[in-house]
């Protein structure tokens, strides 16, 4: 579905705080209270910004809201966890069932957020994501720009950026995590479910020193059909943690080998 038939008014309502605060190594707190009005609230990592992109690009329309006209508010409460992820979801203002579905499914896909500080320690925390969807058919490039998910930066461009450092940057919590998202993100084009196409796309992107993506390609000419997911998936990635060179936070070019793998029978086409 094209990207720019949809617009999705998206908003929310945070104190975001001080990330350099949330940013410090605290200890966990040792009881499993939920802290409604910490010090620091939790938030997604990198930010409302980041998230907004997230939501776009991970949202699905459901074809009856299409067919139908359904749209309105949707929102949804939950639990921050001490490692950032998102439980115990609970919907306090509903739309209709397809569109409550598609809400709970983003929110379920999120990856960890930056969970909450309070006296010094990471706490529990409640929050929670209005969304009020919002189907335009007659959308066109001159309305709001599309969303570019290869993230080009140029600015970076013209800074040191190296290959081989100290210390690699990884996502920010760690390889098995990053499994995790991309098997709950990823989205199997509905062209190569039909067809059969499955195999490995090399990515390329780099990775800022304040862990931000940008520059994202696809380096592997093969599985065309294949390129635009790959490159839609690393977009929505959070923040990494960054390389180090000499002990420096530095600009790294990495490789992302991501896998596409059908585990069911092929789409019907129709025919």
């Amino acid at each position: 579905m094209n990207i720019r038939k949809l617009i999705l008014i998206f908003a929310t309502i945070f104190i975001v705080g001080n990330f350099a605060s949330a940013q410090e190594n605290l200890p966990l707190a040792t009881h499993n209270n939920i802290i409604k009005d910490p010090e620091i609230p939790p938030i997604f990592a990198g930010g409302t910004g980041e998230m907004n992109n997230f939501i776009v690009n991970t949202l699905k329309y459901p074809q009856q809201a299409i067919d139908e006209d359904i749209q309105g508010l949707v929102v949804y409460t939950f639990v921050v966890e001490k490692d950032g992820t998102l439980s115990s979801f609970d919907i306090i203002h509903r739309t209709h069932p397809v569109l409550d579905a598609e809400a709970l499914r983003i929110l379920e896909a999120m990856p960890p957020w930056r969970p909450a500080r309070n006296n010094g320690q990471i706490v529990r925390s409640s929050s929670f994501v209005p969304m009020y969807f919002r189907y335009n058919p007659n959308a066109v490039a001159g309305g709001a720009p599309a969303y570019d998910m290869t993230k080009r930066n140029t600015d970076i461009l013209s800074q040191p950026i190296y290959t081989i450092v100290d210390r690699m940057p990884e996502f920010a919590t760690g390889t098995a995590d990053m499994a995790d998202f991309i098997g709950r993100v990823l989205r199997y084009p509905r062209t190569a479910l039909q067809e059969g196409i499955e195999g490995r796309v090399l990515t390329a992107f780099i990775v800022g020193c304040n862990g931000a993506i940008s520059n994202i390609e696809v380096v592997s000419p093969e599985l065309s059909e294949l390129h635009e997911e790959a490159i839609r998936l690393v977009s929505v990635m959070p923040r990494w943690t960054p390389g180090v060179r000499a002990g420096q936070a530095v600009n790294v070019r990495v490789l992302l080998p991501i896998d596409f793998v059908i585990d069911e029978e092929p789409i019907p086409t129709g025919n």
